[in-house]
């Protein structure tokens, strides 16, 4: 979900608009706290994006689980590193896999960063069966020079079919951190993707929804909630989140809203655009997802 967040440039301007408009009218409550959001998107953006890239990696590797084990290049795949791969056998190891980030692997994402330091995964089953869990352990992780810590990612199998499989997403722990400053933060999420699409077969797309909690780096606390009833949607054939909505709560400030707006299908006229909007304290901003 690289553009959740993407909306943090506009909340500057937001800022500004909402203190202009208090000089005009004085009752007008000022609110123009921005940190938690632009410190929440540096936090949530790398730790989500650790999961799909994981299970890329996973799939294209044999005795994961995966049913096709494809990988032919040393970036494509995680090497074992310790267990077996016995799934549900008497005396059965669970396998520790790891991916190595170096050597030019961490610079093979599609988003640009470069990256740097290793991943450990260890799965309890094979991910297809519902209750397996891919454990992630951050060793010396780095991207683009912030560093990022956790306890552990747990990716849970919630639900596997030839038309979705659903999984939970929880941050134990996490902490990414720059120069002088920190960031803590942790999130539950449940996630459904849908590799078929809709029911034509076309259209694949992934829903989100849960929380997070975190403390921006001024040390105050924030709260974000993707209702169930509003997941964040996003498809494979367009580069934007294309419905869903997701609050933002700074301690002591009013609740941000970010609407994404309600797109049926990039496939349709006008399905995949880069409109949404920025809500707090009674005023709406529109803006792009660029």
């Amino acid at each position: 979900m690289r553009k959740t967040l993407q909306f943090i440039s506009v909340l500057a301007c937001a800022a500004i608009l909402f203190s202009a408009g208090c000089k005009k009218k004085e009752t007008t409550e000022v609110d123009n706290e921005t940190q938690s959001a632009f410190d929440n998107a540096i936090a949530d953006q790398e730790f989500s994006a650790i999961v799909p890239t994981t299970n890329n990696h996973a799939v294209n590797t044999k005795g994961t689980g995966a049913q096709i084990g494809k990988g032919v290049l040393p970036c494509d795949t995680l090497s074992k590193i310790s267990g077996d791969t016995l799934f549900g056998t008497i005396g059965h190891v669970d396998p520790v896999f790891e991916l190595n980030l170096g050597g030019g692997c961490g610079q093979s994402f599609t988003d640009g960063k470069v990256r740097t330091g290793k991943w450990q995964i260890r799965f309890t089953e094979k991910m297809k069966n519902p209750g397996a869990k891919m454990i992630i352990k951050l060793i010396n992780f780095k991207a683009n020079n912030i560093t990022y810590k956790c306890d552990s990612i747990v990716v849970t199998t919630l639900a596997f079919s030839p038309t979705f499989v659903k999984f939970n997403y929880r941050l134990v722990k996490g902490v990414c951190s720059g120069a002088g400053w920190e960031i803590t933060y942790e999130a539950d999420r449940t996630v459904t993707h849908y590799p078929k699409g809709n029911p034509s077969g076309t259209d694949p797309y992934t829903e989100v929804f849960g929380t997070a909690n975190g403390t921006n780096r001024q040390g105050r606390k924030f709260t974000v909630v993707i209702p169930s009833g509003s997941p964040l949607v996003k498809y494979k054939a367009c580069p934007y989140i294309q419905r869903g909505i997701l609050t933002l709560t700074p301690d002591g400030f009013k609740e941000r809203t970010i609407d994404y707006g309600y797109s049926i299908s990039p496939n349709v006229a006008g399905g995949c655009d880069e409109d949404a909007s920025f809500s707090v304290n009674g005023n709406t901003v529109a803006f792009k997802l660029k």
